[in-house]
């Protein structure tokens, strides 16, 4: 009777995921269909990549590369389960190191960045896929590309793609990276987002609920007032209470998906990120 209903619930989450995994694959497809009309592919991933470049001449990257391809393992399988809606894309993931900069973004056309603040700040693996599979729904939707499009024209985003405007290269990197309006998404952005946050953090077997502990940690830190330490995520990805809440139902609907959580061996790597991290702020 127990293996009966065991089976049962199995299923039910199984169908619960393949409808929301059917809705999401429409969704995209509109979403795609609309930005390509704005902006070429080519033009976006070129776009990115341009983009990535100037991030890290603004920034310091985590010098460590055991933590580097650690943080790209955990993005590895939840970039497969994205194929399903956006083939063609890579999702290059870098860490940036700045423990005070509770941050994660991603850029027109694949490139994900992630800083170290964000990495202590974490409790597991779960809470950190969460954080990319929602980054890289913004991808697979076209939100940023789509949003530049819109606020800057196709023109203007065309000529920094091919390197004819530097200064305004330097000037929107800095925008994205900090959070600004231009940076901003807007509130049915984010919860398609999370929606793929949700999908692929069960499909690549993690724990979806990571992505709602870890805006919980947010809503703590707001309440604390320290501002400075997240504003820059707060800013572009606000994590409201009624937002953690509509992730909540979202995730309740597939059943228990149960999953990983990867807390001991997610420890081990903090541990070390933390002596890297009180180092670099010595310097």
């Amino acid at each position: 009777m127990i293996r009966a209903l065991t089976r049962c619930r199995q299923t039910f989450a199984a169908a619960a995921l393949a409808a929301i995994l059917g809705s999401l694959g429409g969704c995209a497809a509109v979403h795609q269909q609309l930005g390509m009309a704005l902006l070429p592919v080519e033009t976006e991933i070129e776009l990115g990549q341009r983009l990535a470049t100037e991030v890290v001449e603004q920034n310091r990257l985590l010098d460590d590369d055991e933590i580097q391809r650690y943080v790209a393992g955990l993005a590895a399988p939840l970039i497969e389960a994205s194929q399903r809606d956006r083939t063609g894309i890579e999702y290059p993931v870098t860490v940036l190191d700045d423990a005070r900069q509770v941050n994660a973004f991603a850029l027109p056309g694949g490139p994900i960045f992630v800083y170290t603040g964000l990495l202590l700040l974490a409790e597991n693996e779960a809470e950190v896929a969460g954080v990319l599979a929602h980054e890289i729904g913004h991808i697979v939707a076209r939100h940023s590309a789509n949003r530049l499009a819109t606020q800057m024209g196709v023109s203007v985003l065309a000529s920094i793609a091919l390197g004819e405007q530097p200064g305004e290269l330097a000037q929107l990197a800095a925008n994205l990276v900090g959070g600004s309006t231009m940076a901003a998404f807007s509130r049915e952005d984010e919860r398609e987002a999370d929606k793929y946050g949700v999908a692929y953090t069960v499909e690549a077997g993690y724990d979806p609920r990571g992505l709602a502990t870890f805006f919980g940690k947010l809503m703590e830190l707001e309440g604390d007032r320290q501002v400075t330490v997240f504003e820059g995520l707060m800013a572009s990805h606000p994590a409201t209470a009624e937002r953690i809440q509509v992730l909540e139902k979202r995730i309740a609907r597939v059943g228990d998906p149960g999953g990983r959580v990867e807390a001991e061996r997610y420890q081990q790597m903090r541990s070390k990120l933390w002596r890297l991290s009180r180092a670099s702020l010595q310097e």
